[in-house]
Protein backbone atom coordinates (compact mmCIF):
# COMPACT_ATOMS: atom_id res chain seq x y z
CA UNK A 1 0.00 0.00 0.00
CA UNK A 2 0.88 3.48 -0.47
CA UNK A 3 3.02 5.32 2.08
CA UNK A 4 0.28 8.52 1.96
CA UNK A 5 -3.10 8.96 2.98
CA UNK A 6 -5.69 10.44 1.23
CA UNK A 7 -8.62 11.78 2.38
CA UNK A 8 -12.02 13.59 0.14
CA UNK A 9 -13.67 16.32 2.17
CA UNK A 10 -17.75 15.82 0.86
CA UNK A 11 -17.76 19.59 2.30
CA UNK A 12 -17.28 23.32 1.71
CA UNK A 13 -14.19 24.69 4.16
CA UNK A 14 -13.08 28.35 4.92
CA UNK A 15 -9.47 28.27 3.95
CA UNK A 16 -8.54 28.28 8.26
CA UNK A 17 -11.14 25.28 8.34
CA UNK A 18 -9.08 23.58 5.69
CA UNK A 19 -5.58 23.75 6.78
CA UNK A 20 -6.74 23.06 10.60
CA UNK A 21 -7.80 20.01 9.42
CA UNK A 22 -5.00 19.49 7.22
CA UNK A 23 -2.64 20.03 10.38
CA UNK A 24 -4.71 17.78 12.71
CA UNK A 25 -4.34 15.22 10.33
CA UNK A 26 -0.74 15.42 10.04
CA UNK A 27 -0.47 15.52 13.60
CA UNK A 28 -2.84 12.34 14.00
CA UNK A 29 -0.72 10.44 11.38
CA UNK A 30 2.56 10.31 13.90
CA UNK A 31 0.24 8.15 16.72
CA UNK A 32 -0.96 5.67 13.66
CA UNK A 33 -4.88 6.61 14.54
CA UNK A 34 -6.79 9.14 12.48
CA UNK A 35 -10.06 9.99 13.30
CA UNK A 36 -11.66 12.06 10.84
CA UNK A 37 -14.79 13.88 10.61
CA UNK A 38 -18.15 12.49 9.26
CA UNK A 39 -18.55 14.47 6.27
CA UNK A 40 -14.26 13.15 5.39
CA UNK A 41 -13.97 9.89 3.47
CA UNK A 42 -10.29 8.30 3.48
CA UNK A 43 -9.72 7.48 0.01
CA UNK A 44 -6.08 5.62 0.37
CA UNK A 45 -4.87 5.04 3.69
CA UNK A 46 -1.00 3.74 4.55
CA UNK A 47 -0.86 -0.15 6.26
CA UNK A 48 0.84 1.77 9.59
CA UNK A 49 -2.52 3.87 9.42
CA UNK A 50 -6.08 3.20 11.40
CA UNK A 51 -8.45 5.56 10.06
CA UNK A 52 -11.97 5.61 12.42
CA UNK A 53 -15.06 8.36 11.36
CA UNK A 54 -16.23 9.83 14.51
CA UNK A 55 -19.80 9.15 15.26
CA UNK A 56 -21.96 12.39 15.84
CA UNK A 57 -24.98 10.68 16.88
CA UNK A 58 -23.18 8.42 20.00
CA UNK A 59 -24.58 10.06 23.28
CA UNK A 60 -21.13 11.64 25.01
CA UNK A 61 -20.20 10.27 28.08
CA UNK A 62 -22.47 6.55 28.15
CA UNK A 63 -25.79 5.79 26.76
CA UNK A 64 -29.00 7.75 26.98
Amino acid sequence: MADILVVKVNAFLRGKEMDELTKYIHKSMETGLVMLPPYCDAQIVPDNVEVRIENTYEPKGGTM
